[in-house]
């Protein structure tokens, strides 16, 4: 029990006084984070947690699962699920996100919609609500907001994205503190010089915080093994990764490196029909 609650403990101040924001899932999926997270300009089932407009370029319905231990801290961990059902007037999506101990969650629960308008432009609004766990209280507290992506594909080889995160400033209120999340502004471009190579860059900007810069660089051996590696932060964090697909299934791995706090191992699973 003393163990349990040490570790929540750890938890909860990495989350305010380390700059882990609450609400926030830019780690999530195997590839972007082995991309430096740089995903706000990426086509993926797990656009439904970076950026709702690329949803729209998705054909198929899809359904992704991943899985991360950060800094490969017992017991914690954080799991994600994303399901994508495209239709001919609109692209539906659902993604569902926890994170924390046994005594202590962050779950993140997601609606998001997506069309395409013409072929060049891309938009998407995404209904979420938040929760968190408060220990001193026994309980848990939830708040409402959006987020809001456009996707521009001036070339067939490019692709431009804009995210923001929780425009309203939403936050919860308990007993003892206000825990606000974050507003966040993300831009970014990935670029396809050739058909086995892919750059992607991105900055996000967090209202009171540095910006954050992200590289990733893709490169696929074959059409089924790829491989992955990307920059991000100030201090520079390190990731890199595999991927391989086989008819409608595609695996991922990815390691990400904070150089104070160590590792974090991601995998993912995704289904395409």
């Amino acid at each position: 029990m003393l163990k349990s609650a040490l570790l929540t403990l750890v938890i909860i101040l990495m989350t305010f006084f380390k700059g882990y924001s609450i609400g926030t899932d830019a780690q999530i999926g195997a590839r972007e984070v082995s991309l430096g997270n740089a995903s706000v300009a990426l086509i993926s089932t797990f656009s439904v947690f970076h950026n709702q407009a690329a949803l729209a370029r998705i054909k198929g319905v899809s359904a992704a699962i991943d899985y991360r231990q950060p800094f490969l801290i017992e017991g914690y961990s954080d799991k994600a699920l994303a399901v994508v059902v495209p239709t001919t007037l609109l692209s539906f999506a659902f993604g569902i996100d926890q994170k924390g101990l046994p005594d202590y969650h962050e779950t993140s629960l997601g609606i998001a919609m997506a069309r395409n308008f013409g072929e060049k432009f891309s938009a998407g609004l995404q209904f979420d609500y938040f929760m968190m766990d408060f220990p001193e209280q026994g309980r848990s507290r939830g708040t409402c907001f959006i987020e809001l992506g456009l996707l521009y594909q001036p070339k067939p080889t490019v692709m431009i994205g804009v995210h923001i995160f929780n425009p309203s400033n939403a936050f919860i209120e308990s007993i003892n503190f206000i825990s606000r999340l974050p507003v966040i502004a993300s831009g970014g471009i990935s670029f396809k010089p050739t058909d086995r190579l892919l750059i992607a860059t991105a900055g996000d900007y967090t209202f009171n915080s540095q910006p954050i810069v992200s590289l990733g660089v893709e490169y696929l051996f074959s059409e089924r093994f790829s491989i992955r590696c990307g920059l991000s932060g100030v201090p520079v964090h390190h990731s890199a990764g595999i991927g391989y697909k086989w008819s409608v299934f595609a695996i991922d791995f990815a390691m990400f490196h904070h150089q104070s706090l160590g590792y974090t191992p991601s995998f993912s699973f995704i289904l395409n029909f």
